[in-house]
This record gives structure tokens, sequence and C-alpha cells, in this order.
């Protein structure tokens, strides 16, 4: 018996975050929020619900909104995903904003602003 590494619903996870970017990119007209990226998805041990995390690169829109606008779209998403995977079930989609790169580009300038601080003194 072949032990692996990740468990089932981390696999299928990692499936739909692809499946999904695919989709985001060829099957919405995600023009008027811009560039979107699935960072993560995570999904339930019984496979039913996932949590999709998004990111924007552009700042043009309220992290709300992007939300709102993949909630809205979320029975035209899960057809796309039901037509692309094999399992029995296409499981709920729950959209949350990832602020993650926002967080990091906050850390980038303080440790900037730091480093321009000690070179003045």
């Amino acid at each position: 018996m072949r032990i692996k590494p990740y468990s089932r619903s981390n696999r299928y996870g990692h499936e739909l975050q692809k499946l999904l970017a695919e989709i985001f990119l060829r099957e919405l007209d995600t023009s008027n929020i811009g560039l979107i990226t699935v960072t993560k998805v995570l999904v339930t041990k019984d496979l039913k619900l996932a949590k999709v995390y998004l990111s924007s690169l552009s700042n043009q829109n309220a992290p709300e909104r992007i939300i709102e606008f993949f909630s809205k779209r979320k029975k035209l998403i899960r057809k796309h995903l039901g037509s692309q995977i094999t399992s029995k079930t296409v499981p709920d989609l729950r959209f949350f904003y990832d602020e993650t790169f926002a967080e990091a580009e906050k850390i980038e300038r303080l440790f900037s602003r730091i480093h321009l601080f000690d070179q003045d003194n």
C-alpha cells in the first residue's frame, strides 16, 4: 500500500485551484474587476465545501466587490467545474479575499522605511 503525501481533500483542493483559475481566465469576463488570482482552495474532508481564496494584483476594486462578483456567479462557476471534474458532486463554493499579498507589501514598505532611516542616520 502506497502512502500519499497529501490528504485527499488537499489533492482535490489543488486540482480545483487549477480548474478554477482556468475557468476564471477562459469562461468569465473579469475585465471590470481586473486580474484575479486563485491563491488557494481548502476543501472539507467530505469534499462538499470548498473555500476559494482570491487576490487581485490591482487595487482598483475593493475586496468586497471582488467577492460579490464571484459569489453572484457561483452557479455558473460550479456548472463549468462540473463539466471538468470527475467526482460525483461539485463542492459548494465559498469565496474569500486573501490579504496575504497586501500584508506582505505593507511589511516590505516598512522595511524600506527602516532601511532609509538607517541610511540617513
